[in-house]
């Protein structure tokens, strides 16, 4: 069952858009249909759609600004531009603005509008994976390299803005390579999941875990109410993590040292606040691992834990 969304206030032009998709098509489409904009970005902000048929000519919105509000509303939507212009230039700007396909009304095979459809959610779907693909580690789905990146640029903007800090943590594993060298690198696959399944639930939604590759995570604290409570978490991670696993029918015990620093009191640019808690976790490892270090604060850390 494929649900539509059929944005067009002409009836006659609605009924044969409905008909075609009905008589032409293998699969079953539900079609639900509104004759203004407002009706449809109201309706995509409660129900979900697999896509959306536009008219570009409505009682409330004209031309290509129409398919931005539909695209600014539902980001991920596969919008079908019906036209009743033959318009090169206007499709490809259409195309340009979010639109997946655009079709003259009336024009082609009746068949065309279904298979349009068809390929318009399948060409959105693959969008999709590649960007996912790009953004999330393939491994773990943490946040990868790339979008962390990303990510913390916005969070130090919004802390300057909000005036509340944000804690930075660069985590790296203790005795991570000898369960590789012992058990193989599935077992390490499988810790480095079981690992971030940990590692997300010690923090919020909110917060942002990601894989730095290997090893390494690292965590964004956002909107805290206090120093204090990001040097909480990170003791949280540290007991969390010293847990023994249970993997393959093995007890695995590793720890991990972590590297904190706190935007804005560390007040520099990304790359230096990242070196800031890449020096902070090797004072953690120094303290024999499984261990904290807040940078340029008193050292502070919890005792090793029992393996």
């Amino acid at each position: 069952m494929i649900k539509v969304l059929l944005v067009e206030d002409n009836d006659v032009d609605a009924q044969l858009t409905q008909d075609l998709l009905s008589e032409w098509s293998i699969e079953e489409f539900r079609i639900t249909r509104v004759k203004t904009l407002g009706e449809g970005l109201a309706l995509l902000g409660r129900d979900r759609f697999d896509a959306v048929l536009l008219d570009l000519s409505l009682p409330d919105a004209f031309g290509l600004p129409t398919v931005r509000q539909v695209h600014a509303t539902s980001p991920t939507i596969p919008v079908v531009v019906l036209s009743g212009v033959s318009d090169q230039s206007l499709a490809l700007q259409a195309v340009q603005q979010g639109a997946q396909d655009y079709l003259v009304k009336g024009q082609g095979h009746p068949e065309l509008l279904a298979r349009a459809v068809r390929y318009a959610i399948e060409r959105k779907r693959s969008e999709e994976r590649l960007t996912y693909l790009a953004q999330y580690d393939h491994l773990t789905g943490l946040v990868n390299r790339s979008l962390f990146r990303d990510r913390l640029i916005q969070a130090m903007a919004r802390s300057k803005r909000l005036q509340q800090p944000i804690g930075l943590m660069l985590l790296d594993l203790d005795r991570f390579k000898a369960v590789n060298d012992t058990f193989g690198h599935d077992m390490g696959d499988d810790l480095l999941k079981a690992v971030s399944e940990r590692l997300k639930a010690c923090v919020r939604e909110v917060d942002t875990v990601a894989r730095m590759g290997g090893d390494e995570f690292t965590i964004i604290l956002e909107g805290v109410s206090s120093d204090q409570n990001i040097l909480v978490v990170a003791k949280r991670i540290t007991e969390s993590i010293a847990t023994p696993f249970e993997l393959q029918g093995h007890h695995i015990s590793i720890g991990v040292s972590i590297g904190v620093t706190i935007y804005p009191h560390d007040d520099h640019p990304v790359d230096e606040l990242l070196k800031h808690a890449d020096t902070a976790m090797y004072r953690a490892k120094q303290q024999g691992g499984n261990s904290f270090h807040l940078h340029e604060a008193a050292e502070t850390h919890v005792p090793n834990l029992p393996a």
